[in-house]
């Protein structure tokens, strides 16, 4: 008998949306919004930009590769099958929460006169509308826009035609940067990551600080109530 020639078979690998009983190619779940394949990462092009952005060499604070990447990696990529920040997120929200308290008590408005070469802490601050400005998601996610971050970001986006809010956006973009305190706190220890908020997120002199990005959201917020008083007397 002649020899039987090998039957040779063909996998198709579907992209695009899920469809049952097809197998996904898994190049369709492993990039970013922004087209980044997680597992060709470049540290050049990924993870040095970000230490660059975060100026983390200024404050001392090392942060491996691997950690940089989970930090901008959250639990709705690749259905969960990288690390993601989860966890680190939790512990850097608490720890900015600590510290935009400290920052609101310290920082009065006006500012008190100083007691026998102590400031007096500005107890009013606290739960101000600018004080929780401070630690919300919109300020948060609008910080990591302005210091385009969000290409470097492993999500999955749900609804790319609708905003921040619906798409999912604004929640992990802010989880990203809470992501990254929690990493600096839990690696290189509190005082690192205490001196990072206050010089890079709450620096005054910064247009692109917490600080500036919540005045102007509060401003905002304030100037759209009075537009719609204003309507409401026509």
């Amino acid at each position: 008998m002649g020899s039987v020639g090998k039957l040779a078979y063909i996998i198709y690998l579907h992209k695009g949306p899920r469809i049952n009983g097809l197998r996904r190619d898994p190049e369709s779940y492993l990039r970013n919004p922004s087209g980044v394949l997680f597992t060709e990462v470049n540290a050049k092009e990924c993870q040095d930009k970000v230490r660059s952005i975060l100026q983390l060499p200024k404050y001392g604070i090392n942060l491996s590769n691997e950690l940089i990447l989970q930090c901008l990696t959250h639990k709705s990529f690749a259905h969960g099958s990288k690390p993601y920040n989860e966890k680190l997120n939790l512990l850097g929200a608490q720890f900015l929460k600590l510290q935009t308290c400290i920052h609101s008590l310290k920082n009065g408005s006006p500012a008190e006169s100083c007691e026998n070469g102590q400031l007096s802490l500005q107890f009013s601050n606290l739960g101000t509308k600018f004080a929780k400005e401070l630690t919300s998601k919109n300020t948060a996610c609008t910080f990591v826009k302005l210091h385009n971050l969000g290409p470097f970001i492993f999500w999955k986006m749900r609804d790319s035609i609708k905003d921040g809010h619906i798409n999912g956006e604004t929640t992990i973009f802010a989880s990203v940067l809470n992501a990254f305190i929690g990493a600096i706190l839990s690696t290189n220890g509190s005082e690192k990551a205490a001196k990072f908020i206050q010089g890079s997120l709450l620096d005054k002199e910064d247009l692109h600080s917490l600080v500036n990005i919540a005045n102007e959201n509060v401003a905002s917020a304030k100037a759209k109530i009075s537009d719609k008083e204003n309507k409401a007397f026509l």
